[in-house]
């Protein structure tokens, strides 16, 4: 009878812990996502460490994170640029402390090739460096993500340039991500960039983003997007976080208005002046022990090709207003004035770089609209 008590006992035990099991693989995590993809996303980044096994820098050197989730010593003061900055920020978002490096998941390609892409697409207006999705074009080669495309360098270990369409329809209630993460999506034989990789303790510059995170807000898994480091170069905290952010919060306020917006940014040259002084590159040793570098730009330009919202684009170019910006990449760019003091044309943008924007837009147009 004893052992018969036992059995059943046993039995019992069984059963509850076979139910826990059950209600927990079932169990609601909308809480923490509006879409399956993005719970399985968010669940990937949770508590994860990066590839060396530490805890990012930026935490465990006492740092804090600013606005555009790069490490800030802590009590370092930015004068009144710090209280400018955060008047600044109209669309606030909660920002989190930045876990460890997290690669986010692959992006389905939507790729159209060199042929056109329709209307809001950032290319609509033309590709400027003719950037092709091919292995053997590794120094202009085409990424594209309903998020934004981008042109990426493996010889820079950085962006051409990213292009993105902005409007209202974009802007959300999504809170930052600041998942910062390696690119899946970059080719297997090519070394995809880690968060660990730009060493702020030991260069002094953030990771910059180009296409910013608060314009992608309308879900979390498009915020998380913005976070992959092809997205991102080495740049100076002054700039980053005063000059560059102050253009950003500008875009989406004529965003808000009722316009739409054409965006092309990305770096210029090499050598900026960081936190830590000036460097040309930083480098980066890979597990196979390959050397590669992170090319530091000089200079970190952006294009706002800018119309009231509307369908038709092509035929609308009259309306057409443009803003372009050439800033240093160094410490106290802010000094000389805000984004507007370093307003240049798109044709000299086009002079530095090479590429060749809006080139579908009829030449009489185009040449009014970059002068």
């Amino acid at each position: 009878m004893k052992n018969k008590r036992l059995f059943i006992v046993f039995l019992l035990l069984i059963f509850v812990v076979v139910c826990w099991a059950f209600y927990f693989s079932v169990a609601d995590k909308s809480f923490f996502a509006e879409s399956a993809a993005v719970q399985e996303f968010l669940s990937e980044q949770t508590g994860s460490k990066n590839t060396a096994g530490v805890a990012d820098e930026s935490v465990a050197e006492g740092f804090v994170v600013s606005d555009d989730g790069v490490g800030e010593p802590a009590g370092t003061d930015y004068e009144a640029s710090v209280s400018a900055v955060t008047e600044a920020v109209t669309d606030a978002v909660d920002v989190t402390t930045v876990d460890a490096e997290d690669a986010l998941p692959k992006t389905e390609y939507s790729f159209e090739g060199d042929l056109g892409h329709s209307e809001n697409s950032p290319l609509y207006f033309g590709n400027p460096s003719d950037a092709l999705f091919e292995l053997a074009s590794s120094s202009n080669y085409l990424m594209e993500k309903q998020q934004f495309i981008l042109s990426y360098n493996t010889q820079t270990l950085c962006p051409n340039w990213v292009g993105w369409h902005l409007s209202s329809s974009d802007l959300g209630e999504a809170d930052r991500t600041n998942k910062f993460g390696a690119d899946k999506d970059l080719p297997s034989e090519w070394y995809a960039v880690t968060k660990a990789d730009y060493k702020f303790n030991a260069y002094g510059f953030d990771r910059g983003h180009i296409c910013p995170s608060a314009d992608r807000t309308l879900s979390a898994f498009d915020n998380a997007v913005t976070f992959v480091m092809t997205n991102m170069v080495p740049q100076a905290p002054d700039c980053n976080r005063i000059v560059w952010m102050h253009l950003e919060n500008y875009e989406r306020e004529l965003a808000k208005q009722g316009n739409e917006l054409y965006i092309f940014a990305g770096p210029y040259g090499s050598g900026g002046t960081g936190a830590k002084g000036f460097f040309e590159n930083i480098p980066v040793t890979a597990a196979d022990g390959t050397e590669h570098y992170i090319n530091v730009p000089a200079y970190t330009w952006k294009i706002l090709f800018i119309l009231p919202e509307g369908d038709n684009d092509m035929s609308r170019l009259e309306q057409a207003q443009v803003i372009c910006v050439n800033i240093p990449n160094e410490q106290g760019c802010n000094k000389n004035g805000d984004w507007e003091f370093y307003k240049c044309s798109v044709d000299e943008i086009e002079n530095l770089t090479g590429y060749d924007f809006f080139e579908l837009i009829p030449d009489e147009m185009e040449d009014l609209l970059e002068k």
